[in-house]
């Protein structure tokens, strides 16, 4: 029986290897208030928020094996609340957008600049918004 119970989880762990496991990245970025318009999908807003990596940089760089990722503004503000997320490869600055979340096609081999533009009803309380990463 042990050796079963051996043989399921190691199938389970290999099965979980092939498929792809995810990573994730969570951050409470507090808001920019600033109005202007921004290029492509983006159109005018009232604020942004981005994402840094452990540098400090905007420019965030998958865990090896990566394809895809997606990119969503997770905060929970009164139903006016509007946000456009957007990602932009550092060698293809055409952003990728779409309404609170995006889902693009990914490589460890390159760079990403993690926006979410708000389009209405920022925060007045000075709550952060609540950006999450995954990559698979």
């Amino acid at each position: 029986m042990k050796h079963k119970i051996r043989s399921i989880i190691t199938l389970l762990a290999v099965t979980g290897l092939m498929v792809g496991v995810a990573w994730a990245d969570n951050q409470m970025i507090p808001i920019t208030l600033q109005s202007g318009t921004g290029t492509g999908c983006v159109g005018s807003f009232v604020g942004y928020a981005k994402m840094t990596n452990s540098s400090g940089s905007v420019w965030i760089t998958p865990p090896a094996n990566t394809t895809t990722g997606t990119f969503a503004d997770e905060s929970s503000f009164d139903s006016n609340y509007v946000s456009i997320a957007t990602v932009v490869c550092l060698t293809n600055p055409a952003p990728i957008c779409g309404s609170n979340n995006v889902t693009f096609k990914a490589s460890s081999k390159a760079k990403y600049e993690l926006v979410v533009y708000v389009k209405s009803s920022p925060p007045t309380n000075g709550e952060p918004l609540n950006l999450q990463i995954t990559w698979q």
